[in-house]
């Protein structure tokens, strides 16, 4: 298969502290399917190979300000945070996505680089609900979208699902995202993604690209 790279980007879903290092208040859910799969030095590898062919968008869950008045009711952002609990505990302050922490930032492995584009306000599991993330890939003029990071199941699914719903032909990184479990894992790469898109290693897409 191969790809227009002109036409064609990749969007990296929550490459967080709170998820992705130590002291996260998710991490240790996620922590054994990292080392097990090599995640993050697959991501590397996919964007160091992308950088200068396609567009890379980040979409960071939002950092909130400490004792998260944007969620208490009838605040700004509250919409659709209902289900989400956001006072679990990390070893850097208490609290998930707390601004002045750790927690929020963009892992140092994989911090942008110049051209790519960082895309703020994410609220919900979905990347597009939001955010500008579909006025930015539109502009852009992109076809194809390649979605990784976490959790494949939830913030992934969830935005490959509305960029399918949205006109665009949606690609899945497998050895580029991660969830708790590999049942999960496997459910999401044999059975949702193939029925959406295409799923692909980042070897192949990056021999897709060039």
């Amino acid at each position: 298969m191969k790809l227009p790279p002109d036409r064609t980007a990749i969007v990296l879903i929550e490459a967080q502290n709170d998820f992705l290092s130590p002291g996260g208040t998710m991490y240790q859910y996620i922590a054994d399917q990292l080392a097990k799969r090599g995640v993050i030095n697959n991501l590397k590898s996919l964007l160091d190979g992308s950088r200068g062919k396609v567009k890379i968008f980040y979409v960071p869950f939002q950092a909130f300000k400490p004792g998260f008045p944007e969620l208490k009711p009838g605040g700004p952002g509250t919409e659709g945070l209902r289900g989400i609990e956001m006072e679990m505990k990390a070893d850097w302050g208490t609290g998930a996505w707390l601004e002045g922490t750790p927690g929020p930032e963009i892992i140092e492995p994989l911090k942008p680089k110049a051209g790519d584009v960082v895309v703020r306000g994410k609220l919900t599991l979905d990347a597009f609900h939001s955010t500008a993330l579909n006025y930015l890939l539109r502009a852009n003029e992109i076809e194809y979208v390649a979605f990784t990071g976490f959790h494949t199941n939830w913030c992934v699914e969830s935005s490959a699902r509305s960029a399918y719903d949205l006109g665009y032909r949606v690609i899945l990184i497998k050895d580029c995202t991660a969830t708790d479990t590999d049942r999960e894992q496997l459910y999401a790469e044999e059975v949702i993604f193939p029925r959406i898109g295409k799923v692909m290693t980042s070897k192949e897409f990056i021999a897709a690209i060039s």
